[in-house]
């Protein structure tokens, strides 16, 4: 009778498919083959001449602390837990710095700090007059495109405003005409607001006069004119109701 093969012996190609169980788990066995290992447990590979050697330090070590020297002056620590002391004459550690280091130092370009004096970097950061330049140059430009945007949006000459060809062109002759352009407009705009107060006055004309017709037909009919006091009149000849001013501001 031939005699059952172990499970590490039988190739694994022939086993069968089933379950985790049949399966061998090359971790599993090697985890039963070994047993724990604890950190007193001494390595198989370490030798008996280490191991003497070990035991000859642990032997010659004293059992009194070391004690350390005292030193022969006062040496401050590079990163002390306490903060250092402003008021110190000498607030570098080490030799004072010669004049050539100075202005070597003050010329020399650090990493992600800022330029040296000197530098054309240094005098275009620090320079008042350029920055307000060109602050109101960014203003004074944004100002013009809105102004003229706005303007050829709501002027009816759109059409005899140049072009930019002809400004890049002809850029005198172009100035001249949009100059003509714009008074045209603003004369324009000047009639047509003299036609709205000429309209309003008219209608405040007529609101006066209605209000005195009524007048005068009540006292033809014996009547007495009564004005609601809820309203009032006001300067453009409109009748609005009377609102509760609070402070004397707001209605």
């Amino acid at each position: 009778m031939a005699s059952i093969q172990p499970l590490q012996s039988i190739p694994r190609f022939l086993l069968p498919r089933g379950p985790n169980l049949l399966r061998p788990h090359p971790r599993l066995l090697l985890r039963h083959t070994t047993g724990p290992r604890h950190a007193s447990t001494p390595a198989k590979s370490l030798s008996a001449e280490f191991l003497r050697r070990r035991a000859a330090q642990q032997a010659q070590q004293p059992k009194t602390p070391p004690v350390i020297p005292q030193p022969d002056k006062y040496r401050p620590p590079s990163h002390s837990a306490r903060k250092p002391n402003r008021d110190l004459e000498n607030r570098i550690y080490g030799a004072p710095l010669s004049e050539e280091d100075k202005k070597r130092m003050a010329t020399k370009k650090y990493p992600n700090m800022m330029s040296p004096k000197g530098t054309f970097s240094h005098w275009f950061l620090n320079n008042r007059f350029i920055h307000t330049w060109i602050t109101m140059g960014i203003l004074v430009t944004l100002a013009g495109a809105a102004w003229y945007l706005d303007f050829m949006e709501k002027t009816i000459y759109r059409d005899l405003v140049p072009s930019r060809k002809d400004f890049l062109h002809h850029p005198l002759e172009s100035s001249r005409r949009f100059i003509e352009v714009y008074k045209m407009h603003m004369a324009y705009l000047s009639q047509l607001y003299t036609q709205q107060r000429l309209k309003k006055a008219e209608d405040v004309e007529k609101r006066k006069q209605y209000r005195l017709e009524r007048q005068r037909e009540a006292e033809e009919r014996g009547e007495e004119y009564v004005v609601d006091p809820r309203y009032y009149i006001g300067e453009d000849g409109v009748r609005r109701r009377r609102v509760k001013k609070w402070l004397g501001i707001w209605e």
